[in-house]
């Protein structure tokens, strides 16, 4: 009789775990339902349990219909509970588990329903065949054809449950994947070892509802809480944006001191100029080059608002960046070395550029390598430098490689012979590309053939400095949008989307909003690229904005998204509402009662 204190035990232990799952914020994930379900299957579970020691030892009304129906219903619970967790067990094993077009709601369904033969079966055996019973104290168990089969149909289930959980956990190579499976198994495990040790020993020892108790806290705490794994996310998203605050801060510097040079010689050359009027031409010319210069560096380097993602040009070429430039780096240091020059390498590659990226690598290693070792054969003593910089938005990753030496320099006549070729690579280029026989006038051919720029400042005897601006497409990044889809889950966010130049109406909206994620744009095209790449709850558009109407920016945005999108209008254009709702807004909102619109709306 002492064994009663093993379900007892149980089912305080279920139910607190139950109270703190459903009490605190949570990811909704489909997987995290089913095992929920399985909790309170198992407290219902301990319960019967508790009601059949009080129907055979304490009441003795084991013969009347109400206590053999709790008999039954404790025993037809093995069948729900296998039942559900074949469902779990199979949804989580599927092959197509970790794709991104995997339905596993729809797939546990089909599993369930495909198992529902043997459920149904169990039913009927369960409630309609005699039921034994022993029942002399200290024992107590039921026995008989009843039992018999659910002893059967277990001994054919559990097999199947090893055999998933085996199969799955060789293909399946991700540490969280890995975990969660073999969690499963040992549990299954445990659980069939436990119960046919017990009842070995003795049939009145019943602990296989606690057995399933336990192996449900392993999960619950191993598999299916998310903490450990969202910390880790954050942790490395908190990295990541250290890191790129770093990197931007150091950028910023270097563009700052590659503008300063520029534009001394500018203010250098002017005063020269107004002191002294002879060599008036070459001077012009000078000023003239370092403000192109200038502009050229700022518009193709600096100005990421226009970039066009249209305009791309997509090479199907998917490659690891951290591997492509390490072998860029090896084979950079095995050329300086086998020139048997004194020249030191540095280089400095940025930690942010994204793990995988598409685009042409093959003719940008070309390009890179081509320009280095033209720098290897005109620097005899000194230093060769690769700073690799990004700056990313959209999707895109905008490459900006920046190679210097201290060699002999190129005077202002042979940039421009570089610079000034045609753009078409004619059939000897190519061939000079297939024998990697490109000089600088055919890089630059190629860079523009990809939508790039090349850029040259350089010094005889002081050396030169190549900047190769280049696009390239990010590959999707599944951890940090897991982490968004973690952290929106958690935190219950809306992501909104504002289009408005009106800095106190967006921080009343933020305000108002505290909890949810606000993005500002300040201009149409900007919020079309963006809802391009990113999913928004609702988008608020200003009607006064500059250069565009709302209205222009709704018909811009409305074939992309069909989220809810809201006028925002002053008190005094009130009357314009209707015809707003007429084109295609959602609703209007009056900037003048923000908060209460916006709780209309939360509502």
């Amino acid at each position: 009789m002492f064994y009663i204190g093993f379900p007892i035990l149980s089912l305080i232990y279920i139910i607190t775990l139950l109270i703190a799952y459903f009490s605190k914020k949570r990811i909704n994930l489909f997987e995290n339902k089913v095992v929920s379900t399985l909790m309170i299957i198992n407290a219902i579970g301990l319960i019967l349990e508790l009601l059949c020691y009080a129907v055979l030892a304490f009441l003795q009304i084991q013969d009347t219909p109400i206590g053999m129906i709790i008999l039954k219903s404790y025993i037809y619970y093995m069948y729900v509970f296998d039942w559900v967790l074949t469902g779990y067990i199979c949804m989580i094993t599927s092959n197509k588990y970790d794709t991104e077009n995997y339905d596993k709601k729809e797939y546990y369904k089909k599993t369930l329903i495909l198992s529902s033969p043997i459920i149904i079966l169990g039913f009927f055996v369960t409630f309609f065949t005699k039921l034994e019973y022993y029942n002399k104290f200290p024992k107590i168990y039921t026995y008989g054809t009843t039992t018999n089969f659910l002893v059967f149909i277990t001994g054919l289930i559990a097999p199947f449950w090893i055999y998933r959980c085996i199969k799955v956990s060789r293909t399946k190579k991700t540490r969280e994947y890995s975990i969660r499976i073999r969690t499963i198994l040992l549990g299954i495990i445990f659980v069939g070892i436990i119960g046919a040790l017990t009842q070995l020993v003795d049939r009145s020892i019943l602990i296989i509802t606690s057995a399933h108790t336990l192996m449900l806290v392993a999960m619950y705490f191993t598999i299916e809480n998310p903490d450990m794994q969202m910390v880790e996310e954050l942790s490395e998203n908190k990295k990541l944006t250290e890191q790129n605050y770093e990197e931007k801060t150091k950028f910023i510097f270097k563009i700052s001191q590659d503008l300063k040079k520029p534009l001394q010689d500018i203010i250098k050359t002017s005063n020269e100029l107004l002191e002294n009027k002879e060599n008036i031409e070459e001077k012009i010319r000078t000023i003239n080059t370092n403000a192109k210069q200038l502009y050229t560096y700022v518009n193709n380097a600096l100005d990421v608002s226009k970039m066009d993602i249209n305009n791309l040009k997509i090479v199907e070429n998917t490659y690891n960046t951290k591997n492509f430039f390490e072998e860029i780096k090896l084979r950079i240091k095995a050329e300086i070395k086998n020139s048997n020059k004194n020249i030191e390498f540095r280089y400095d590659i940025s930690e942010n550029i994204p793990e995988y990226l598409q685009g042409d690598n093959t003719k940008l290693k070309q390009i890179i390598l081509s320009v280095i070792c033209d720098s290897i054969k005109y620097t005899e003593e000194g230093f060769i430098e690769l700073n690799i910089n990004t700056i990313i938005k959209y999707g895109i990753c905008r490459l900006m490689i920046d190679i210097s030496d201290s060699g002999k320099g190129m005077n202002l006549h042979k940039i421009n012979t570089i610079l000034n070729v045609s753009e078409k690579i004619d059939p000897t280029d190519q061939e000079k590309i297939d024998k990697l026989d490109i000089t600088l006038p055919l890089a630059h051919k190629i860079i523009k053939s990809l939508n790039g720029s090349f850029i040259i400042k350089s010094e005889e005897n002081k050396g030169t400095n190549f900047l190769i601006i280049l696009d390239q497409q990010i590959k999707e990044n599944k951890k940090n949008k897991s982490l968004e889809k973690y952290s929106k889950k958690i935190l219950n966010e809306k992501k909104i989307l504002i289009v408005s130049v009106d800095n106190d109406t967006v921080e009343k909206i933020q305000k108002y909003c505290g909890e949810n994620d606000i993005i500002n744009s300040l201009y149409g095209r900007d919020a079309v690229e963006r809802l391009k790449t990113e999913e928004f709850e609702f988008i608020l558009i200003d009607d006064e904005l500059k250069n565009e109407s709302g209205l222009e920016v709704l018909n811009k945005i409305k074939n992309i998204t069909n989220k809810p999108k809201y006028i925002l209008l002053n008190k005094n254009k009130e009357f314009m509402k209707k015809h707003y709702i007429e084109d295609g807004f959602t609703n209007c909102i009056i900037k003048e009662d923000l908060e209460k619109e916006l709780k209309k709306i939360n509502k």
